[in-house]
């Protein structure tokens, strides 16, 4: 109140002094500044909250940044990850049968009923493994013709199913569920040929 009441002393004290209007204003909007209380704490607090939202801005950007140049990253990841996987499993039996059609696999729940072949040894394993995991791909292989139903069992995966025929001394093999189809190494082809011509033998299929 006693600021009050010496702000008004002032105002009476001047209207004795003559001046123009525009001096006269210009006085009184001096005196009203002045005589305003400074508010440190409300400066302070307005200018904090705008520190606070561009940091918080910052760091969305920089998330957001972030993630976009993962993403490619871990995508190729994923992707290495599943080949890593493919190549550490490996074929630890087969089940072997005459196929009926293209279409058709005939190797389901009954896998030791007659006509079909159980094969556990090492080098026929290994070579079924290369060549439908991808060495030796083809283009323009000769159609599937009195083929073989191929069931192949990994550790840690699940299994293949595979269509298996011979054509001019050639071993090709496909996925049911993929068109690329795989080509038996020349050297190896002979082998699996006659491993499947006894079979035969022993079993009518």
């Amino acid at each position: 109140m006693k600021k009050s009441f010496e702000l008004e002393d002032s105002f009476k004290s001047l209207s004795h002094i003559p001046r123009s209007e525009i001096q006269k204003r210009k006085t009184y909007n001096t005196i009203i500044r002045n005589g305003r209380p400074e508010r440190p704490v409300h400066y302070i607090v307005k200018n904090w909250t705008g520190s606070l939202l561009t940091f918080v801005m910052i760091l969305v950007c920089s998330a957001y940044l972030l993630t976009e140049i993962k993403n490619p990253s871990q995508e190729g990841e994923a992707a290495l990850n599943t080949a890593e996987i493919y190549a550490a499993s490996e074929v630890v039996i087969t089940y072997l049968t005459k196929s009926d059609s293209a279409d058709h696999f005939n190797l389901h729940a009954n896998l030791t009923r007659k006509g079909v072949s159980i094969i556990d040894e090492a080098s026929w394993l290994e070579t079924m493994n290369e060549t439908i995991n991808g060495r030796n791909s083809v283009k323009n292989a000769p159609d599937l013709k009195d083929g073989y139903d191929l069931l192949l069992i990994y550790e840690g995966r699940k299994p293949d199913k595979c269509k298996l025929w011979i054509n001019d001394g050639n071993v090709y093999m496909q996925r049911m569920k993929e068109q690329r189809v795989y080509k038996v190494e020349a050297n190896k082809a002979g082998k699996v040929i006659s491993m499947i011509e006894d079979m035969e033998k022993q079993i009518q299929f």
